[in-house]
């Protein structure tokens, strides 16, 4: 290039970086770089840019369009202009100067690799006994070795870079999925074997290879050249070299051969790296350690070697002492630090691998468990969570227990110490410091510490199983210690307690822990097997039951301690004896009545409120565990509920009679038949009422019965206007009692909530095939069945409701008070800008407002739509009862979304994920046809108007964070709850057809919805439209799952009809090209690829069309690119081969960015990913071999 090119491009790249440029000026640069890189010449131009005569960044410019031409075009270049360009590469990087910033030898590795991955070793295709013809080896790059030899041996920097080139390498070929390094995978791995192992090495374990032996500069091998390097690194105390050491060590230490590993003593090199006074040294050598402890060996003296000698006693000494050295101020986290005591301690559980195999004799496993305890019982929970799975693995499986024997109440007190509620201690707890420090949202915050305590309260379960006895008697002095603490003392004395502090936190805890225990008994009845289980059983059980009559016989005040305590007693019951059990029983009935003090506060009473409620719940779980235990006690009981009946609510009422339904239809009992109807037949009664069936049809008397015209008489009286704003307007005397009427008339507006409960809780988890459930079907099918319309029809008039058209003709005062009570309020984690303090404190001070009419009809509306989709997914359980009702697809469908305009995002995620997928699930296959033919087309046009309008709103407004906070909040819960909907959705379409990769079979019903959907376009065209959408929307999770699903269907629609042919190369391929192509989606870029493959060869029986897409797609690819793509795919031994040609080709012709930085922060994720997919960071806190309580999660809601 003479002067003036250079000066054109110097000055282009001026003005893009001066910051006095206007954006057409960059513009304008911009495009003349552009068609620079485009040029012909431009590899040749980018070397004599990239020259060290050159600044800096017209240098980085030069490595640029050196990178260009070989991502773009390097397979269309003959081969002398190949050579031409390697030689170039060889030849800056023997010019490297000692001052070239960093960036320089990163772009220049880059480049030397990005050669390296397209043709080193290609001569390696030869038969492996023939020596390759010389040219082959020239094409090949048979000099690579002895060229990045020369280098090392040239320069300090030089040295550097080829360490950066090895890093670079062996990242793409052995830990990432590189779409070019994943077509020569044998090839590439064949050769960095070879060149880092010593010849000894090579010699002992493969067979002499020509070709191979050709590819080697040096006898001894990388591996040991780096050893030397790092060794000396260290001595010299030249932090930079030893960091670059380790960095490259680290791609490799998993791979090579075992002995080499021994033989160069590379552990106690690693050892001495961490005892560096270098926190970046330090996290670099514990992440070498982690991969060298945690790899697989091939010879097990190896392993001996390795792993036996850190188990010895000076190794274990070695690591407590690097573990105990760490010093972190929750006060001042420092990054670097807090990261290393993660990954030491990561390293350190690592080890338990080998915990089976090491040798007991010269093993120090007793300080090893001691160490790892110590990482249990840590401040920062993200450290001691790491430990989790081990504790609960080694208590779970009956060889293991011996090993950990020694530390097992050890590790029950840590456990118990753990049990707390994190998220009510105040900001100040050590904990709670580093909490705040881990995790940038509450959501993740929350999310984390259930899975703690999920796996905190299995330690304890598991613990106390194995060690029956004495846990129960170490339970029974724990709980007499601290009731007869001054803290203890508090809570049984105390009329309320405050939610944030310790008496109230520690003693929820202390039921927690007695929880966990007792299921731990649930367990031990299955788990022990001895001769003298009889006589264990007799003596666990009375000890349990003495706990328990403790736990009864103790006088709590606070509803919610209170609430805690009844749940607690009736996990008891499976354990008990039926005296106790009645103890029990009697103990909720005197709680359910539980008093409201005169005078209390609308959060206290509806806190008590809950606590009558939780008394219904929790007796319906005994009867649902111990019907028969019952049986004989029914009629007394039933006595009993009657005399409590006028002491009790409607709703609370509800829950009595299920009890005795439960009990009647699921015990041996004589008269079901009979008791069903005395018990079902009023409750459900009012449904067939000639009034409420006129009146479900008329939304004004809809909105009398919910108060709406005693309410706006009210106002009226007050001469409240239309535009008072409620909540700075106080409640009077009078409105107090209207509310109080209210109160009345809603707890019994609709009699939804019963039908649903004494639905739900008769029928729940009987087998269809029992005969409990066969008789309850032939008692429900006819009293539902002709119920099913009047409650769509409520459901119909509830979303009527929320649409403003409908308010026009009300008065205008009327039209704004039903505005109000259609406004959602609710708080959502980790997106709110206030705390739900905050929130709640707001909604409190509400309560004494007239905004508190507004949103007590709002909740009552919402409350009623809920158990409307309760019920309808509960009737759905009812065999074929909703199913086979005429046209009831149709009639449903318009309930739903007939009125769809006022149905917020809020509402459509419950009505999708409670109703409309039970619905689709429970579908019998024999109603497949007609049920699914009718709602499918609708439904999935629907939701695809619904996806499709709310994304475009997001995509236009964005966020805008100049707006005020209480703006960008909603704006912000918007989009969090849209991506919920979206979800949601994406497993709606799961439930239909099934996912690519889903561990459950196909259940009868999705084979025959699939055959439904694929062998009808109507239905096809909105299902594969709405998916197409899926994929493309700015929520990578759900772009994903779309993916796999379409991955499922694939081979069954393609090649059965043109026109569905056709559709999926223009619509299905835009979309797979649009993940293909941006980096957002690269999660999901390997499986995009499949099904762009599998589609691509499909569709070739139609001629060019597809390629014709392909090309409008992707306007940079050509004629060479193709015929590329087709070689790859016709030479590909499997699919896989042939979806890494696919990805190779669309990494050729996509727009490839230049920021560097960009590219490698994305790098930099990818290598994360992968190392936390392999440390096994996504099954962490999601244990699958949880095994769940014995009642388990039933009545969840009510």
């Amino acid at each position: 290039m003479d002067a003036i090119g250079v000066q054109q491009i110097v000055s282009a790249l001026e003005l893009i970086h001066s910051p006095k440029s206007t954006n057409e000026a960059r513009r304008e640069a911009q495009a003349f770089l552009e068609h620079v890189k485009s040029q012909e010449e431009s590899p040749l131009w980018g070397y004599e840019l990239a020259l060290p005569t050159q600044n800096t960044i017209v240098r980085h410019f030069g490595l640029t369009l050196l990178q260009n031409s070989i991502t773009r075009n390097w397979y269309n270049y003959d081969e002398e202009k190949k050579l031409a360009i390697r030689k170039w590469i060889i030849d800056l990087a023997n010019n490297l100067q000692e001052n070239d910033p960093h960036y320089i030898k990163e772009k220049l590795a880059f480049i030397w690799v990005g050669v390296a991955k397209r043709c080193w070793g290609s001569y390696l295709a030869t038969v492996e006994d023939t020596e390759a013809e010389y040219q082959a080896f020239v094409t090949g790059w048979y000099t690579m070795d002895k060229d990045l030899f020369d280098l090392w041996m040239l320069s300090p920097q030089t040295r550097t870079l080829v360490l950066i080139i090895f890093r670079t390498l062996f990242e793409d070929t052995y830990i990432l999925d590189d779409p070019i390094t994943s077509r020569r995978n044998s090839i590439l791995t064949s050769l960095c074997t070879h060149v880092v192992l010593p010849q000894e090495t090579l010699d002992t374990i493969y067979e002499p290879n020509a070709n191979l032996q050709k590819s080697k500069a040096t006898k001894e091998g990388w591996f040991v050249l780096w050893l030397k390097a790092l060794t000396e690194f260290i001595k010299n105390g030249d932090e930079k070299g030893v960091i670059k050491t380790l960095e490259t060590f680290k791609t490799c230490l998993n791979w090579v051969y075992s002995s080499v590993l021994t033989q160069s003593n590379v552990l106690n090199t690693l050892l001495q790296a961490v005892t560096i006074d270098s926190i970046r040294i330090k996290n670099i050598a514990i992440d070498c350690l982690y991969i060298l402890f945690t790899r697989s060996f091939s010879r097990s003296s190896d392993m001996d070697a390795i792993v036996g000698s850190i188990f010895k006693p000076e190794g274990m000494q070695l690591l407590t002492n690097i573990y105990q050295e760490i010093r972190l101020d929750p006060d001042d986290i420092d990054d670097e630090y807090y990261s290393f005591a993660k990954k030491v301690t990561e390293m350190i559980v690592g080890l338990c691998e080998h915990l089976q195999t090491v040798d007991e004799k010269t093993s120090d496993i007793s300080n090893y468990l001691k160490l790892v305890l110590s990482t249990t019982a840590s401040d920062s929970l993200t450290i001691s969570a790491i430990s989790l799975n081990f504790w609960g693995n080694m208590l779970r499986e009956n060889d293991k227990i011996e090993i950990i024997d020694e530390y097992i109440f050890d590790l029950l007190e840590v456990a118990a110490s753990k049990m707390l509620n994190y998220s009510s201690l105040p900001e100040e707890h050590v904990s709670c410091k580093y909490l705040a420090f881990d995790f940038n949202s509450h959501a993740d915050s929350y999310s984390f510490l259930n899975n703690y305590k999920r796996l905190v309260d299995d330690i304890i379960r598991l613990t106390i199983c194995i060690r029956a006895e004495r846990g129960l008697q170490w339970l029974n002095n724990r709980l007499e210690v601290f009731f007869s603490s001054d803290i203890g003392s508090t809570v049984l004395t105390s009329e309320t307690l405050d939610y944030h502090q310790e008496p109230f936190i520690l003693t929820i805890s202390q039921f927690d822990i007695v929880e966990a225990s007792v299921r731990g008994i649930v367990r031990w009845k299955i788990w022990y097997g001895n001769a003298d289980y009889n006589e264990k059983l007799d003596q666990l059980l009375g000890t349990v039951e003495i706990l328990l009559d403790k736990l009864l016989a103790m006088q709590v005040k606070d509803p919610v301690v209170l609430k805690k305590l009844i749940q607690l007693y009736v996990q008891f019951t499976p354990l008990c004896k039926d005296n106790l059990i009645f103890k029990v029983i009697e103990r909720l009935l005197t709680v359910c009545t539980f008093e409201c003090p005169e005078g209390a506060s609308d959060e206290l009473a509806s806190t008590i409120k809950d606590l009558r409620t939780t008394c219904g719940t929790e007796l319906n779980r005994i009867a649902f565990v111990m019907p028969e235990n019952l049986k004989n006690i029914l009629d007394e009981l039933d006595t009993v509920f009657q005399g409590l009946l006028p002491r009790l609510s409607y709703a609370e009422a509800v829950s009595f009679k299920a009890f005795v339904l439960v009990v009647s239809q699921r015990s041996s009992i004589d008269n079901k038949a009979e008791r069903f109807i005395r018990i079902v037949e009023p409750e459900i009664a009012s449904w067939t009422d000639p009034t409420t069936v006129k009146g479900l049809s008329d939304l004004p008397w809809f909105m009398e019965r919910l108060g709406i015209v005693k309410i706006a008489e009210y106002f009226e009286s007050r001469g409240i206007s239309p535009d008072a704003d409620l909540l700075k307007t106080p409640m009077d005397e009078q409105g107090l009692k209207l509310k109080a009427e209210l109160k009345d008339r809603w707890s019994a507006l609709f009699p939804v909530r019963s039908t649903r409960l004494l639905i739900q809780y008769s029928i729940e988890k009987l087998p269809k095939d029992s005969e409990n459930f066969k008789n309850l079907l032939a008692l429900w099918k006819p009293r539902v069945t002709p119920i099913i319309p009047h409650i769509l029809q409520l459901l119909y008039q509830i979303q009527a409701y929320h649409n403003p058209e409908n308010w026009k003709p009300l008065p205008r005062i009327v039209q704004s008070f039903v505005r109000d009570t259609t406004v959602e309020r609710f708080w959502q984690m980790g997106v709110s800008i206030q705390s739900r303090d905050e929130f709640l404190e707001e909604n409190v001070k509400a309560m004494h407002t007239l905004r508190d009419f507004a949103d007590s009809v709002g909740h009552i509306v919402r409350y009623t739509r809920e158990y409307v989709f309760l019920s309808l997914a509960t009737i759905s359980n009812l065999d074929d009862t909703l199913y086979t009702i005429p046209n009831i697809a149709d009639i449903f469908w318009r309930a739903a979304t007939g009125e769809n305009v006022g149905i917020t995002l809020h509402s459509w995620k419950h009505m999708i994920s409670i109703m409309l997928r039970p619905v689709i699930k429970n579908c019998p296959p024999a109603h497949v046809g007609n049920f699914m033919r009718q709602l499918l087309p609708q439904m999935f046009v629907t939701l695809d108007e619904l996806l499709v309008n709310k994304w475009e709103k997001v995509y236009i407004s964005g966020l805008q964070f100049d707006e005020d906070d209480a703006q960008l909040s909603q704006e912000m819960m918007e989009e969090h709850i849209l991506r919920q909907v979206t979800q949601v959705i994406t497993r709606l379409l799961v439930d239909c057809v099934g996912q690519y990769g889903h561990k459950s079979p196909l259940t009868d019903t999705q084979l025959e919805i699939r055959r439904l959907i694929f062998n009808d376009k109507n239905i096809l065209a909105p299902f594969l439209q709405l998916l197409c959408h899926i994929i493309m929307l700015k929520d990578s999770r759900c772009s994903f799952n779309a993916i796999l699903i379409i991955r499922a269907v694939l081979n069954d629609i393609v090649l059965k009809d043109e026109e569905v042919d056709k559709f999926l190369c223009e619509n299905l391929t835009k979309s797979i090209v649009h993940c293909l192509t941006i980096d957002f989606y690269r999660e999901s870029q390997g499986e995009s690829a499949y099904v762009l493959t599998s589609l691509y060869i499909n569709m070739k029986v139609h001629g060019p069309y597809m390629q014709q897409v392909l090309r409008s797609l992707l306007p940079n690819s050509l004629d060479a690119d193709f015929k590329e793509l087709e070689q790859g795919l016709d030479t590909a031994k499997n699919i896989r081969e042939q979806r890494n040609s696919m990805l190779h080709f669309i990494q050729t012709v996509k727009e490839h960015s230049d920021d560097d930085e960009s590219m490698k922060r994305e790098r930099l994720r990818q290598l994360d990913a992968v190392q936390k997919k392999k440390k096994g960071d996504t099954d962490l806190m999601n244990d699958p071999f949880l095994e769940n309580g014995a009642l388990g999660n039933l009545f969840g809601d009510n």
